[in-house]
C-alpha cells in the first residue's frame, strides 16, 4: 500500500490514506477522479520523504 494526499479542486476538501494506487485512492475518497489533485508520498533513504507526483498516474498530479 502507498500513502496518498488528495485535494479534491472543487471542494476544496482533502483525503489523506493508504490505497494500492492513484485511482483506488480517490475511489476511497468517493470523489470524481477528475476532480482530484493527487500526492503519493516519497520516502528517500529511508529517513525523509516528500509528496510528489503518484509514479501511477502522473497527470493527476497536475495542475490544469
Amino acid at each position: 500500500m502507498k500513502k496518498y494526499r488528495i485535494m479534491n479542486r472543487v471542494t476544496k476538501q482533502w483525503w489523506e490514506g493508504e490505497a494500492k494506487s492513484a485511482q483506488e485512492a480517490c475511489q476511497a475518497a468517493d470523489w470524481p477522479i477528475g476532480d482530484c489533485w493527487v500526492r503519493e508520498w516519497v520516502c528517500k533513504s529511508g529517513r525523509y520523504g516528500g509528496w510528489g507526483n503518484p509514479t501511477d498516474a502522473p497527470d493527476l498530479g497536475k495542475r490544469k
